[in-house]
Formats: C-alpha cells, sequence, structure tokens
C-alpha cells in the first residue's frame, strides 16, 4: 500500500513537471515530446536501412544526446541557481553581477561529460555481455548448434520404483508390476551444451511440430532406413499409428501423406543411382502447383541409403568405380538443390547387428565392419559435404544395437530419437516462409456460459445493492473494526466523483451523514478553518494540484473539513426534526 501511494506521488509531480495545468505550457511540452520521439524514431529507421543499427551505433547516439542534453540543462537553470544565493559574489571562480558561470579549467567542464560517456559504455558492455552469454527466451535455434544437436544418449528408465507403482495403481489399478528390467524402457536425452551457444533442445510435441511445417512439403528419399525416420517423424507430427508392423503394406513403394497443411511423402530410392534420380525429377518440379494434385518442389529433402549398394552393386571392382562415380553425381544433385533454396539432410546408415543378419548374402557384405567402410567411403566422395546438414545413424543407434531384430532395423521408439534430432534441426534448415495464416472469425457464444453470466450479475447486483464494490467481501471488515461499514468505502470512492459532475452530495441522507458525523467525532482534528476557507478548499478539491497537496500532508485538513460539513448538515437536519415534532 506505501509503494503504491509514493508511485502514485511521484507519478503527479512528474505528471506536473512535464504537463502542468497550463493549456500553452502543456501544448509546447508535448509538441517537443512529439518532435523528439519522432526523430529517435526516424534515426533508427535510417540505421535499419542503412544497415547500422548495433550497438555502437545506439552508444554513439546515446552519447552526444546525453552531452546535449546535460549542456541543455545547465544552460536552462544556471541562473535561477546562482540567483539562488549560493554563491558569494567574492567567489573566484563565479561571477556574482552576471547570470553567465565561468569554467576556470578545462577539468571542470569535461568531466561530467566524460563520466557519463564511461557509464553508457559500461552499461553497454555489461548488457552486450548479458545479451550474449547470459539465459534468454527460447528461441529458434542458432546453425551453430548443428555440432551438438546429435550428441545425445539413451538413459534406462526404472519401470518399478514408488512413482510408477503408485501411478499404475492410480491409473490403470495395477496393484503390482512383474517385468521390472531396467533394459525394457529407454528415453533419448541431449548432453548438456554450454550456455553460450543457446543450444537449448528440447521435445517437440505434435503441436509444434505442425506448426513448423505448416504449408510446407517435406520429402524423404531412400532405403527402408530413411523409410523407419519418415515414420518416426510423422508420428512426432501426432500419426501415432504410423509405420506399425503390417505385412499387408507394400515394401517398395513411395508413399505420400498430407498432414493438415502439410505434405509428408517418401521416394523409394534404395540404390544411389536411384536417389540421384529422384532428386531430378524433385528440382524440375515447379515452386507453385499446377493443379490441385501437383507436386512442387519441397520444402527439405532428407535423404540416406548405403546398404543396399553394398549388398548388391559392390561386388566387382567394376562395380566400386561405378558406384564411385554415382556417388560424385549425387553430391553434385544436392549442391544444385541447396542452390535452389532447398535444404537437403543427408542420414549416415544406422548401426548393423552383424549376428542378427537374417541371410548368408547380408552376413557376407554388409556387417558393421563392411558398413563403417561405407560410411567413409560416402564421406570421401563428398556426400556428406553437399548437404545442409547429417543426422548421424550410429549417435542414437550404437548403444541399442543388441534391439535390432533383423540386423538391421530397430523398435519404432529408436526412430523417434531420429525424427527429434531433424525436428530441433528444422529451426535454421528450413526456409523463412511469411504464410499468413487464413483467419477464421470463433462462433459467437463458442466460450459463453449463461449460467456463469447469470452468477456474475447476480453478484454485482449484490454489489450495487449493498453499496459495497467489493461484492459483500468487505462486510468482513466490520467483524473486526466496530463502527465501519462497506458504505463509507462507498462514500470516499464516489463523493469527489459526485462534486466534479455537479451531482447531489452523498453526505445529504440523513442515515448516511449521521454514520460519518459519529466516525468523524472520533477523529482527532489538526486544525480548525473558517468557512469559507471550506468552501474554496472543498470546491478545488478535484484539482491536480488538491490532489497531490492532499498526498503530501493536506488529505488530513480536507477529510476533517469534508466531515465536519456532514456533521453540521447532520445537526441541522436532526434540529428540524425535532422542531416538526
Amino acid at each position: 500500500y506505501l509503494i503504491a501511494r509514493r508511485l502514485y506521488q511521484l507519478t503527479l509531480f512528474l505528471r506536473g513537471m512535464i504537463l502542468p495545468n497550463d493549456r500553452n505550457t502543456c501544448c509546447r511540452n508535448l509538441f517537443v515530446l512529439g518532435i523528439m520521439i519522432g526523430a529517435f524514431y526516424g534515426l533508427a529507421i535510417s540505421f535499419q536501412t542503412l544497415g547500422i543499427l548495433n550497438l555502437t551505433s545506439v552508444a554513439f547516439v546515446a552519447i552526444i544526446c546525453g552531452m546535449l542534453l546535460y549542456q541543455t540543462v545547465l544552460d536552462s537553470t544556471w541562473q535561477a541557481y546562482h540567483s539562488g544565493g549560493r554563491f558569494s559574489d567574492g567567489d573566484s571562480t563565479y561571477s556574482g553581477s552576471s547570470s553567465k558561470y565561468v569554467q576556470d579549467s578545462s577539468v571542470a567542464s569535461m568531466s561530467p561529460p566524460l563520466i557519463g560517456t564511461m557509464i553508457v559504455f559500461i552499461i553497454g558492455i555489461a548488457w552486450q555481455g548479458m545479451a550474449e552469454v547470459g539465459a534468454a527466451k527460447i528461441q529458434p535455434l542458432p546453425a551453430g548448434c548443428e555440432a551438438f544437436v546429435n550428441d545425445g544418449v539413451w538413459i534406462p528408465l526404472a519401470a518399478c520404483n514408488e512413482e510408477s507403482r503408485g501411478a499404475g495403481y492410480r491409473d490403470y489399478g495395477v496393484s503390482e508390476y512383474a517385468t521390472c528390467s531396467q533394459s525394457n524402457a529407454f528415453v533419448w536425452g541431449w548432453n548438456e551444451t554450454d550456455p553460450t551457444t543457446h543450444c537449448r533442445f528440447t521435445r517437440r510435441d505434435a503441436k509444434s511440430l505442425q506448426k513448423t511445417l505448416k504449408h510446407r512439403t517435406i520429402t524423404f528419399i531412400g532405403d527402408s532406413m530413411t523409410r523407419h525416420l519418415y515414420y518416426g517423424t510423422m508420428r512426432s507430427m501426432g500419426i501415432a499409428g504410423s509405420g506399425a508392423y503390417n505385412t499387408k503394406l507394400p515394401k517398395w513403394a513411395d508413399l505420400k501423406n498430407p498432414i493438415g497443411d502439410t505434405i509428408m511423402e517418401f521416394k523409394w530410392s534404395p540404390l544411389a543411382k536411384d536417389q540421384v534420380i529422384s532428386l531430378k525429377d524433385i528440382r524440375a518440379r515447379p515452386a507453385v502447383a499446377q493443379d490441385s494434385e501437383g507436386d512442387i518442389k519441397p520444402d527439405m529433402v532428407i535423404m540416406g541409403g548405403g546398404a543396399s549398394d553394398r549388398l548388391h552393386v559392390f561386388a566387382t571392382d567394376e562395380d566400386r568405380e561405378s558406384h564411385r562415380d554415382t556417388l560424385r553425381e549425387l553430391a553434385n544433385q544436392m549442391r544444385l538443390a541447396r542452390k535452389e533454396n532447398i535444404p537437403v539432410v543427408w542420414v549416415i546408415p544406422t548401426t548393423i547387428n552383424s549376428k542378427a543378419l537374417t541371410t548368408d548374402e547380408k552376413r557376407a557384405n554388409i556387417k558393421e565392419a563392411d558398413m563403417e567402410a561405407m560410411r567413409a567411403l560416402y564421406a570421401t566422395m563428398g556426400v556428406l559435404e553437399g548437404s545442409s546438414f547429417v543426422i548421424d545413424g550410429p549417435a542414437f543407434t550404437a548403444s541399442r544395437v543388441t534391439e535390432s531384430y533383423d540386423g538391421v532395423h530397430y523398435p519404432l521408439s529408436v526412430y523417434d530419437a531420429g525424427a527429434q534430432i531433424l525436428a530441433n534441426a528444422m529451426d535454421w534448415l528450413l526456409p523463412k516462409r511469411d504464410l499468413p495464416d487464413e483467419f477464421v472469425p470463433p462462433q459467437p457464444g463458442l466460450m459463453s456460459n449463461p449460467w456463469l453470466g447469470f452468477m456474475m450479475l447476480c453478484v454485482a447486483f449484490l454489489g450495487i445493492a449493498l453499496f459495497d464494490g467489493f461484492f459483500g467481501f468487505s462486510y468482513l471488515a466490520s467483524f473486526f473494526v466496530k463502527g465501519v461499514m462497506p458504505i463509507e468505502l462507498y462514500e470516499e470512492a464516489f463523493s469527489a466523483l459526485h462534486r466534479r459532475n455537479s451531482l447531489p452530495d452523498l453526505s445529504t441522507s440523513g442515515d448516511f451523514s449521521s454514520s460519518v458525523s459519529i466516525v468523524s467525532s472520533k477523529a482527532p482534528r489538526s486544525k480548525k478553518m473558517p468557512v469559507s476557507s471550506t468552501k474554496s478548499v472543498v470546491s478545488n478539491a478535484s484539482t491536480v494540484d488538491d490532489e497531490i497537496a492532499a498526498l503530501i500532508g493536506g488529505s488530513t485538513a480536507s477529510h476533517d473539513i469534508e466531515m465536519s460539513s456532514a456533521h453540521s448538515s447532520s445537526s441541522s437536519f436532526h434540529s428540524r426534526g425535532s422542531s416538526r415534532r
């Protein structure tokens, strides 16, 4: 309460200084303020247009304007300051007969601007340091986070602790768990990063991911490993059953699934030469669809492969040389796609569980050692360098390699980690687009509740009938403080409004004035004032100057005057009633 009153007092003081009760002065100050604000806005727009809106230019403007403001204040206030008698006529530094100040050294004249410049410099350095190093609100990840987004670990979850047992009992009615092996449940998490990198990776839920991909087309090109990542991304977007095991679905076919305003498509291209053809076809697409069923250039391409090439086209030296040429062409097509503003993500093949491979051909050609050599070959041929970003498959599969049921593929939850890596990388990969959403106004009454509205009307009518602006709660004060009633709060709140608008005085009612006179008779009075001065104070009580005076110390006197007037009105009312009786 004390802080609120002091802030209100300070606000009144500032209003009185900047916008005084003088029309000419008030209009002049408003005009000057408008000119200054407009000038600074124009200066900021000019700096932004010229590309020099940075901390250095802001500091330069602040220092120059600070020096000008200091000199202006000094010139405009020196005469009044000197005439106040603070300096004698014999002062060697100042001339008593003149309103001009005399400065005897350059140090005295330059010290205040230099000190101000130093303060601005220190504040600017501290502010810049906090902006660069300190924590800030969560924003889209910068491109520098590419070095950390693949750096994570699978953490086993203890399913049989007391917390999970309690949740199972409360939510599902399960009294005890039977399988408590910690290897059954894992969660992927990113390792801690330095706060200065601003790389705060988070799980992207379906709502946020759909918002990121709204009005976009995302294309996946590759083999079955890439297809599982495609399904994992769809699950992250809210399609829970995507990628569920179903032997009736075609294995080697293209897929296309619209999710709201987002188009998710998968191109089956297991070999490197197939990936080159698919990427060329995508680059040849129009930027805008020719009809409702037409394909357009995607906003992002996710590619992966290598296992099928190692298995089928890597037997002879001729096959290996042809494969190298294909990889060079693939890297070139990826660079061309990036020049067309299509980011290309390459997915390194996941870790192979050699012991779980199902055929002799696979065990002879795509063991983990063979695939490690194939990953190095793709890097040497420039495929990784030609991409915009690389998802490291072994980073989120190596620690769970024993769960690969056929040596190549993993449980669906493993690919969800790769989908989350991709979702975080979209912050800096996806090109910025300004497509305003179609505005759909809400239906009238959609969020209405008639019974709640009726209840609020009843509460409002109750407050009006009881003269209580706190809806009956202020009656609680009467149980603890004798003689305090809500009607007094009503008079305190609305009496000034009635006087200001020439409405009937609230203190003229008999019952109310008698209660006020009782309270006022118990209150101490600082001093008595004549009736004529009382009238003048009451008539001017609504002005801002009187409000300021009341806050400083005149509130008691004004209250005594009003209570005295109410008491005299009450006495005259009772005397007239007695004479009638």
